[in-house]
């Protein structure tokens, strides 16, 4: 019998990508062609800066979606994070598996598309960077400290936390996850692997990019608060997702 080809939500958060947006888009489109994966729809959520302003980026999101009408697109008119915009593209998703893909076009769509070929081998896939000197220093060093940190604190030995991932819908919608900061892929990575999820970890090519701004100082303490209460409610509250049927 011929295996059934899964069908994908690919979540694209883009805050101030003007000048990325389309070609993170167009290579997303490149990768689940090259996977094979004809069944998707692709999501793209925007919002504003603190200010009220942006720099055009939900323009090319609303082109695109005149353009694919596989595509769908959720503006927030109000600054909104990384987890928000997540748990938006969750909610709205109508596909078995979700994914994420970043609008700042950093990814490879032949590296994209080697993690897609992956679903449905485990329970959850993960991907790490494999060239991580196409990034600056800075970035690597707040990368590491984290992964390290967050290994530590729970007992586990991944590669990244901040991945392109993989999940059923299903099982994904169970997840508690509330943060809004750039901790929020490691919440939910965690709280699936304390729950007895299997998981695979793929290695993912990048191309060279700016410092993103999800790495200020204040946002490094909002990622450790979440860090923290994640510890304790795993550790304390014992705080588990009943898995039970996921697919």
């Amino acid at each position: 019998m011929e295996k059934m080809k899964p069908t994908l939500t690919v979540i694209m958060p883009a805050y101030n990508e003007l000048k990325n947006l389309r070609g993170a888009f167009i290579s997303a489109t490149g990768a689940l062609k090259i996977a094979g994966i004809s069944d998707y729809e692709i999501i793209i959520i925007t919002n504003t800066k603190r200010d009220g302003s942006h720099d055009g980026t939900p323009y090319v999101a609303e082109q695109i979606v005149k353009e694919d009408s596989r595509v769908r697109h959720i503006h927030n008119n109000s600054y909104v994070g990384l987890g928000f915009k997540f748990r938006q593209g969750i909610g709205d998703a109508r596909k078995s598996f979700i994914t994420w893909v970043p609008g700042d076009n950093e990814n490879i769509e032949e590296s994209v598309a080697g993690i897609f070929r992956h679903i449905g081998e485990a329970d959850m896939i993960t991907s790490y960077t494999s060239n991580t000197q196409v990034r600056k220093w800075k970035r690597r060093f707040v990368s590491r400290c984290f992964t390290e940190f967050c290994n530590l604190l729970f007992g586990l030995r991944l590669k990244y936390y901040n991945g392109i991932c993989i999940y059923p819908t299903k099982l994904l919608q169970k997840v508690p996850t509330k943060s809004d900061n750039f901790a929020y892929m490691a919440e939910i990575i965690i709280y699936l692997v304390k729950s007895g999820v299997r998981y695979k970890e793929v290695p993912m090519e990048i191309k060279p990019t700016a410092i993103s701004s999800s790495f200020k100082l204040k946002s490094v303490f909002e990622a450790l608060g979440t860090i923290a209460l994640l510890f304790w409610n795993i550790h304390f509250k014992r705080t588990r997702i009943k898995i039970g049927s996921i697919n």
